[in-house]
């Protein structure tokens, strides 16, 4: 399933440096509709390859859409996502130590985003293809035979029971990395883009418009352009508020 062969796409010649990059990666849903062009978008692609993939598949694909038309057939399910997530989640009760003024200011460049979809310059789709391979040995019954001999028929339920939170986990561990990858190659180079995913909401409706086959799973959706505001700092917890040594 690897392909080993050279690609065209060079690494970017780039001074700005690593934290100075992961500590100012603001989501940026306010994107200037200028065009991008095309070698950048390969190299932030290039960058997300360069993360790490469960069992080192390298199962990653890749839809960029930049076709008006079809940014147009995009807009118009993200809008339905979109104002479900304003009549529920976005009324939800404050967390401990929200700042529901943040909130707020999230809505609103969301909302700005999603009305102004069809003119952000490309929307990257970040997808994970089925491993075959891997799919043929857990169906084996030879795999449920070692289950049961290495980890009891106790252990051998549990896990088959919680199969599909367990394969949704191990095409995160091979999407999110790359993902991440991405938003920080788009910082360092200019770019804005944010993490969506309200494809979540409506199974099968962003896959069909992207003609996506059965065996693929998108995970997220990258709205990328040039930012109409300023990268700066994040606001995160500190780390000693969600650390815990030795024991949960």
């Amino acid at each position: 399933m690897t392909d080993t062969t050279a690609g065209t796409v060079r690494k970017p010649d780039n001074d700005e440096h690593l934290f100075d990059i992961m500590y100012s990666c603001r989501a940026m849903r306010r994107l200037k509709p200028d065009p991008i062009p095309e070698s950048l978008l390969l190299q932030l692609v290039d960058a997300a390859l360069q993360g790490p993939s469960g069992s080192n598949a390298q199962n990653w694909h890749f839809i960029i859409v930049r076709d008006p038309e079809q940014k147009l057939r995009l807009a118009k399910v993200w809008q339905q996502t979109w104002d479900f997530y304003l009549q529920t989640f976005a009324r939800a009760d404050a967390r401990p130590g929200e700042d529901l003024a943040a909130r707020e200011r999230m809505i609103g460049a969301g909302t700005y985003m999603v009305e102004h979809m069809a003119e952000v310059p490309a929307i990257i789709f970040v997808a994970v293809k089925r491993d075959q391979q891997l799919a043929k040995v857990l169906s084996s019954p030879s795999t449920l035979a070692a289950l049961i001999r290495h980890f009891g028929l106790g252990g051998a339920a549990r896990l088959m029971m919680g199969s599909t939170r367990t394969n949704a986990l191990a095409e995160g561990s091979t999407a999110y990395p790359a993902v991440q990858n991405l938003l920080l190659a788009a910082r360092a180079l200019g770019l804005g883009t944010v993490l969506t995913t309200p494809h979540f909401f409506v199974p099968g409706a962003f896959e069909a418009i992207l003609g996506a086959p059965s065996d693929v799973t998108i995970a997220a959706a990258l709205p990328i352009g040039y930012p109409k505001g300023n990268f700066g700092p994040t606001k995160r917890p500190a780390a000693e508020r969600v650390v815990s040594w030795d024991r949960f």
